[in-house]
């Protein structure tokens, strides 16, 4: 094949007259929108040796479809787990080479096939279960440094949310490649992926297998191949950028209009999302995917003029197969005056780097990326006095971007009121007729719901200007929580209309569509509050509140032994709901069984 050298500028004439590529700023012909992404199979297909070194790293292997080859499950020590609080306990096993955990509560047991398995065993095992196309994550994860099985982070003590929590597109889009997200969901996907892929390092392939396929080919030894990102090629920062995108956890805000899809490698981070941790006095604890907050602690980044994180780690090559002195190199390279004992130790990792507990996942080490002297377990250090939410991204947030770090903290981490207080702090410096979606967030949070109706009535047609779907469902949150807060005032008809543009923006959150068959029920349109509870067990078939009130549907009706049926499904789900067991004696009630009902009552 002939080689053709050619610059940027022949690449822009090259594709002046292709209407997948649209006119950027960047110089990166897949930084636009239009850019289809490719696969790593069609990656494969010219970087074979390349794609045979990467499936075996962390990111290669972090999600996985769960079957035996795949998983790092060891159940010769600990066979099951037993949630204390709750009285239910948890029994994962192999069926051939499907896993299935077991769920047991009293006479009732509940069975789910594991579909898939995050992490990649270097740490953690966990997993997940997906019904058509909803996916939760499960009550149970296998800690593999300790070869312990125990709950999930977030699972422990009386927080046991059993198979109800949603993982959604921020989560999935670190944990994987792009996956084929469902609009108007919070968790439903057409598609998800296994591992993290080329192009979420070097963003989407389709101009550069184009060209390749036709015969432009770029001597990088030269120039720049504009049609793909080469990190190695980047500015440092925008280097570190990537990495930033999934190795600097915290609470994450995206920017006005952005997704969880839209970063791509060489774009400023900071235009997309901006990250939040909270930070205390004298404190040294740190999180697992903290390696970019702590790295940028570190006198070593500080000083330093180029270093990264590929300064140290080659994201092809798993470090597991790393030769013992790879790091201990790395580390000589830039203190070749490094003293001769510490030379003697050979290991600047142990002492510089020492693994440590992390705060937020349980029988798990990790290097501490802040290079230094340490002296302790940096993760069993007590927090001083809170001190705010910093960004590690971003060196000048916006007022708004601040609002909605503080209500999110208060929501998703951290329920402590000063939190709201310093959400107010910034929303009220924010004009209330384009902003109202930030009021709406804090008044709700506060149970304010008065201030949600008197904001209702001073923004004027509020209800016709929430009509974006997007991937954050925004307008269909504010519908939602105005909604809200009609029903707190028994204001059924405006409420209605609330949640019906609610379940119009999102047709696919669960809840929102709930609430909708509630509201139809209190107002007594009983055949549209069943069409709608059918609707949601016809989308989602193991939600026992949409079961349960459906069948309180039909006992409003007399229809008493259908209306038992769907009380019976329900409990298999979840034998400890309330209401399901108060309609299950008010059925036996019905039917003279009274000693059954008392039974009933006992549970």
């Amino acid at each position: 094949m002939r080689l053709i050298y050619i610059t940027f500028i022949s690449f822009l004439l090259a594709y002046c007259n292709n209407p997948k590529i649209e006119p950027l700023e960047s110089p990166y012909l897949n930084h636009s929108d239009t850019v289809a992404y490719v696969g790593i199979e069609t990656c494969k297909q010219c970087h074979y040796d390349i794609y045979e070194s990467y499936i075996e790293t962390g990111m290669g292997k972090s999600f996985s479809l769960a079957t035996k080859e795949n998983s790092h499950l060891s159940l010769e020590k600990t066979t099951f787990i037993v949630d204390t609080f709750n009285n239910f306990s948890y029994y994962p096993y192999w069926k051939n080479d499907t896993l299935f955990l077991e769920e047991k509560y009293k006479n009732f047991s509940r069975e789910e096939v594991v579909d898939y398995i995050i992490g990649s065993g270097h740490h953690t095992n966990s997993h997940l279960w997906s019904e058509n196309g909803y996916v939760h994550q499960m009550p149970f994860t296998y800690y593999t440094q300790d070869s312990i099985l125990d709950f999930p982070p977030g699972f422990e003590n009386d927080f046991n949310s059993r198979f109800s929590r949603s993982i959604g597109l921020e989560c999935m889009s670190c944990h994987n490649a792009l996956p084929d997200f469902v609009m108007g969901s919070e968790n439903k996907f057409n598609r998800v992926d296994q591992g993290i892929d080329c192009e979420r390092c070097h963003g989407p392939g389709e101009v550069h297998v184009h060209n390749v396929t036709n015969g432009i080919i770029v001597d990088t030894s030269k120039h720049i191949d504009y049609s793909i990102v080469n990190p190695s090629k980047l500015p440092l920062e925008k280097q570190f950028q990537i990495c930033m995108r999934c190795h600097l956890q915290g609470n994450t805000i995206l920017s006005e209009g952005k997704s969880f899809y839209d970063f791509k490698p060489g774009m400023e981070l900071s235009d997309i999302m901006t990250v939040f941790v909270p930070k205390y006095e004298d404190d040294e604890t740190f999180i697992m995917a903290s390696h970019v907050d702590r790295l940028k602690q570190s006198s070593c980044f500080q000083e330093s003029e180029d270093m990264s994180c590929i300064s140290c780690h080659d994201p092809h090559h798993t470090v597991q197969k790393a030769s013992a002195n790879f790091f201990n190199n790395k580390c000589l390279s830039c203190h070749s005056d490094c003293s001769e004992p510490d030379r003697i130790s050979n290991n600047c990792i142990e002492c510089h780097m020492p693994k440590s507990s992390t705060i937020d996942i349980p029988h798990v080490s990790i290097s501490d990326h802040k290079i230094g002297i340490h002296y302790k377990d940096s993760a069993t250090n007590l927090k001083g006095k809170f001190i705010g939410l910093k960004s590690i991204n971003n060196d000048n947030p916006s007022n708004e971007i601040f609002a909605k770090a503080y209500l999110s903290q208060f929501e998703k981490f951290d329920s402590s009121p000063y939190l709201l207080d310093s959400a107010f702090h910034y929303i009220q410096k924010l004009d209330i007729y384009t902003n109202y979606h930030e009021y709406l967030h804090y008044y709700f949070l506060s149970n304010d719901f008065k201030s949600i109706l008197n904001l209702v009535n001073a923004v004027p047609n509020i209800l016709d200007s929430l009509n974006t779907q997007d991937y954050q469902n925004l307008d269909a949150w504010a519908a939602y929580r105005i909604g809200e807060a009609y029903d707190k005032f028994y204001l059924y008809d405006s409420s209605l209309e609330f949640y019906k543009k609610s379940c119009e923006l999102a047709p696919y959150v669960i809840d929102f569509n709930m609430k909708l068959a509630d509201v139809y029920f209190n107002l007594n349109e009983l055949d549209l509050a069943q069409k709608q509870y059918e609707y949601i067990i016809s989308e989602f078939s193991k939600n026992e509140i949409a079961f349960c009130n459906l069948a309180f549907v039909l006992m409003s009706r007399g229809e008493i032994d259908q209306a038992m049926s769907y009380l019976t499904k329900a409990q298999e789900i979840n034998p400890r709901h309330v209401q399901t067991l108060l309609n299950i004696a008010s059925c036996n009630m019905f039917n003279n069984n009274v000693k059954l009902a008392k039974l009933n009552l006992l549970e």
